[in-house]
């Protein structure tokens, strides 16, 4: 039996060494589009923040591959995929398959503004892209878009000593993750730490004759010499979308609990598909570390014809600010503007807890400074406990019997800096065109 894998990352690999674990005598192929062997991207602002050396964002060497018995065709470029015929074309001939794994991966959603390709405007997906912000250098940075990797990134450029301004279209930072007050929380700490965040702003154009010189918001103009587009990444799915493989409603490819797409013998795991969320039980993309190698575990055994079931992602995310520790997981209040939200917010010791309950039920966690209670507060969502319980377990032995003293607020309708029309722009901006 020949098992291909179609990307070379988390998902890919995983997948890859679980076949040759319930396998042995499986001929596994990785086809890599990429020179390089397995990275890990969630490093790559530490490699640009000059933090660690670019040796360490790598998971395994080349020689990895042959040593775990799995075959790896590097800067192999896979176009087409004939379902019926059981066969990859490449860009040097096709291979043939008996069983196939997508983990294509996602990519960068590139916004439709005017200058775009001028030369010193980048992504950060790759470490070929870290290499290209690293050697364009610069002193004054700009990154657009405010989710983790906008965070991360101009952390990364600030630490190397460059004037870096955050450009965000929504009305705070982190919006998918967070709501309005931790987020002006977490706004200051990166002020504090001379990182200029502008919100609720619209990047309209890039000047420069050949390389960028400013960008142009509806506010201001910032003179840049360096642009960073962090608004966000999609599900890559155009070999699946053109072999006929099912596409659901949110961009990614649509599979069961195995994993198994709409095409008999082919799954597809990692930031590509779309998946049950366990939080809310609706599909989502939660384009996540922890989630692709769990996808990939899923696919591989069943890949392998030892049957296993995913259990549904986990939309956790977590981002070290300057040292300071923040997690969220679960709905926000944005996710929930429909229905009346309490949310429960305590400071303690430096730490900001945010817990949101809607009828009654723990929904959703936004905790800025202390991580070591995320444990018990993502079993709690899941379990879907009420607020009282929960609270006496995480702070009887630290405050003892006395009241807990939390602050408890109502949120019935959206916050004021919510744009709507904004918000909707930004949706449609990052939904793949049925075209694509």
């Amino acid at each position: 039996m020949r098992v291909v894998i179609v990307g070379n990352g988390i998902a890919a690999n995983t997948a890859a060494s679980r076949v040759r674990k319930l396998s042995p005598h499986a001929q596994v192929v990785i086809l890599s589009e990429e020179p390089h062997s397995l990275y890990s991207p969630c490093v790559l602002p530490n490699y640009l923040g000059n933090e660690i050396t670019r040796d360490r964002v790598f998971i395994k060497k080349a020689n990895d591959y042959s040593q775990q018995g799995i075959k790896v065709l590097f800067g192999q470029r896979a176009i087409d995929l004939d379902t019926s015929s059981r066969s990859v074309c490449l860009d040097a001939g096709e291979i043939p398959y008996d069983r196939l794994i997508l983990a294509t991966g996602s990519e960068p959603v590139i916004p439709a503004i005017d200058g775009v390709d001028k030369k010193g405007i980048f992504t950060l997906k790759s470490i070929t892209d870290a290499d290209n912000v690293l050697q364009h250098g610069g002193t004054r940075a700009v990154v657009v878009g405010s989710g983790p990797i906008g965070i991360e990134v101009a952390m990364a450029l600030k630490r190397r000593g460059l004037r870096v301004s955050l450009v965000e279209l929504l009305g705070h930072i982190l919006p998918q993750a967070f709501d309005q007050f931790p987020s002006r929380q977490l706004q200051t700490l990166l002020e504090e730490q001379g990182v200029e965040v502008l919100t609720n702003e619209t990047v309209l154009h890039f000047l420069g004759s050949n390389s960028v010189e400013a960008v142009v918001t509806d506010k201001r103009e910032i003179e840049s010499d360096l642009v960073v587009l962090a608004a966000g990444m999609r599900p890559k799915v155009g070999l699946a979308q053109r072999s006929g493989i099912e596409i659901g409603s949110l961009g990614g490819i649509k599979t069961d609990d195995h994993m198994l797409t709409s095409a008999a013998d082919v799954y597809a795991c990692g930031d590509c598909v779309q998946a049950r969320d366990r939080f809310t039980g609706e599909d989502s993309l939660s384009l996540l570390w922890h989630n692709a190698r769990q996808q990939a575990e899923v696919a591989g055994s069943c890949c392998a014809g030892v049957s296993k079931r995913y259990p549904g992602s986990l939309n956790i995310t977590l981002v070290n600010i300057f040292d300071i520790q923040v997690v969220s997981m679960g709905q926000t209040s944005r996710c929930l503007n429909q229905n009346n939200v309490e949310v429960l917010e305590r400071h303690w010791k430096g730490s900001c807890y945010g817990l949101l309950i809607s009828h009654g039920i723990l929904v959703g966690v936004q905790l800025i400074g202390k991580a070591r209670d995320t444990g018990i507060l993502l079993s709690a969502v899941l379990r879907k406990d009420g607020p009282q319980g929960l609270l006496r377990r995480i702070f009887q032995n630290r405050l003892g019997p006395a009241t807990i003293g939390w602050h408890c607020k109502r949120v019935a309708h959206m916050p004021p800096d919510y744009d709507k029309a904004a918000y909707e722009r930004y949706e449609r901006s990052i939904t793949p065109s049925q075209n694509e």
